[in-house]
Formats: structure tokens, C-alpha cells, sequence
């Protein structure tokens, strides 16, 4: 009788960790001072702080009106508001942040700052069931060129097991693209846009375009399922660029998030109990 007590004890431990696992954030950058178990970064550096200077930038930007260290010109709006700490330009055509936009890692210009890559790491072990998706907005703008090697390339890797591409933009020279307006109002028709592909494949129906953010969102948000069903304990991810990307083709991301399945605590407790019932049948 004891040792049937013991094992639906520990049946119960089963099932109620299976229906109190839920999906959540396990971790994450959103470059405002809100990251989530990030244990380390390399190359990640502020604007005018070993991330860029003047009209060059590979590194974290913020907007300059709200206190930031604001951002190249190309790569704000300031049609409506100093969002680049140069003032208001209401003639300003390219930007892919206006004055709605909070801090993020921007891109333009990149082979005058020296440094062709950056790399964040993350505590991903609280997914004790799986890893599920990697998040990641972007944004760009501009008529970029196959020629200079325009675009970027994000790869991850799960406990150094290496790295494997998750997101890459591409210029797509037989495109053009209508940007979302600035804040301003203009409206930038544009040929050549950014291709985004992930996990090496490119849009299901139709070609992903990159777009510039604005007040109602814009971009794109990209979710890799490159590591799904997986478990482990650090994630390495790792933006970098090669050639020559040419001026004045701002780009940016935004919102690293990764999502995994975890055990809600309830689930823990009750595994806590049902170890204790067996304990006390034992005995």
C-alpha cells in the first residue's frame, strides 16, 4: 500500500508540471536599461562612446531630446523632433527613428567605425522545458547596394556548439519600397531595399522588405525557430557585417527576445510536495 501511495505521489508531480508549463520571456535586450539575464556583451558600445561618431555608427543610439546621446543623422527623423541632437530638419527625407523611438543598436556606415561585429550573451537555462523563439526588430532605409555588400547577418549559438545564421538582410536590386512616412509626413519611395531571411529561408509568400520604424510600429519583427525544442544554459548572439556598407542606409534592431518554456512556480511547489509525500511513505 506504501509503494502505491509513493508512485501516484510522484504522478501527480508529473502532471502538474505539464499543465503549469507556460511560454515566457527567458531573455532579452531592449537597449533602454531593461535586459533580461544578459550575462555579458563584446563590441557593444554608445554612440559617440566607441560605437561611431559623427555620421558612422555600428552601437547603441537614444534619442537626443529625451537626454540621449543621440544618433547620426541619417539614421534619425528629425523632421519633427531633435531626435539626432542636430535640430529639427523639417526638409529630412531618411530616417528610421523618429521622436516616438527609444534607444537601440544602429548601423550606418559601418566600415569607418572598425569594428564588424557585436556580440550579446544570455542565461537561457530557466527554459527546463525548450527554448522556443528568438524575437528581434529591425529596421532600415534607403537604396542599398548588392555591390558594396550592404545588409547585416545575426547567428546564434547555443553552449558554444557554433554558430548558425538566424536572420540576414540582403539587397534585393529588382525591388523598390515605399517606407512608412516620417514623422514628418514624407513618404521615401526607394529602390533596392533590404531582404530579410530567416533561419536561411527567405519570406513564405511573398519577399520580406525591410522598413523603417514609426509611431504605429513599422520594421519588422523576425522570430528564428533555429533552436526550437532545444535546452541549455548560455545563447550567444552575433550581429556583424561584411565588405563595405556604404552611407547614408541607416539601419537598426531592436527587442532581442527569447521565449522558452519554463514551470510556473505552482509546478515547482507541487514538486516539492510530491518529493516530501514519497519521502514520508518511505519511511
Amino acid at each position: 500500500m506504501l509503494k502505491a501511495l509513493s508512485v501516484f505521489g510522484a504522478a501527480v508531480v508529473v502532471v502538474s508540471l505539464a499543465s503549469t508549463a507556460n511560454a515566457a520571456l527567458i531573455a532579452g535586450e531592449n537597449f533602454d536599461g531593461g535586459a533580461v539575464n544578459l550575462l555579458g556583451t563584446q563590441n557593444v558600445y554608445d554612440y559617440g562612446a566607441g560605437g561611431g561618431s559623427g555620421n558612422d555608427v555600428f552601437g547603441r543610439v537614444s534619442q537626443f531630446r529625451t537626454g540621449g546621446t543621440g544618433m547620426p543623422y541619417d539614421v534619425a527623423d528629425d523632421t519633427a523632433y531633435d531626435v539626432s541632437g542636430g535640430g529639427v530638419y523639417p526638409d529630412d527625407q531618411l530616417g528610421i527613428a523618429g521622436g516616438f523611438k527609444n534607444a537601440f543598436f544602429a548601423m550606418n556606415n559601418m566600415d569607418a567605425v572598425g569594428v564588424n561585429n557585436a556580440t550579446w550573451t544570455f542565461d537561457v537555462s530557466s527554459a527546463v522545458v525548450e527554448i522556443q523563439h528568438i524575437l528581434i526588430s529591425f529596421a532600415a532605409m534607403g537604396d542599398f547596394e548588392a555591390a558594396s555588400t550592404d545588409g547585416f547577418l545575426i547567428e546564434a549559438q547555443l553552449d558554444g556548439s557554433g554558430y548558425r545564421e538566424i536572420f540576414k538582410a540582403r539587397t534585393d536590386e529588382d525591388a523598390s519600397l515605399t517606407y512608412n512616412p516620417l514623422d514628418g509626413g514624407y513618404e521615401l519611395t526607394a529602390d533596392d531595399p533590404l531582404e530579410l531571411f530567416i533561419d536561411g529561408e527567405p519570406g513564405w509568400l511573398d519577399p520580406i522588405y525591410i522598413d523603417n520604424w514609426h509611431i504605429m510600429g513599422g520594421g519588422f519583427l523576425g522570430g528564428s525557430t533555429a533552436f526550437y525544442g532545444q535546452v541549455g544554459s548560455e545563447l550567444d548572439i552575433r550581429l556583424s557585417w561584411t565588405g563595405t556598407p556604404s552611407g547614408s542606409e541607416p539601419m537598426g534592431i531592436d527587442s532581442i527576445n527569447i521565449n522558452g518554456v519554463v514551470p510556473e512556480p505552482a509546478g515547482v511547489s507541487l514538486l516539492i510536495l510530491g518529493g516530501l509525500l514519497v519521502t514520508r511513505r518511505r519511511r
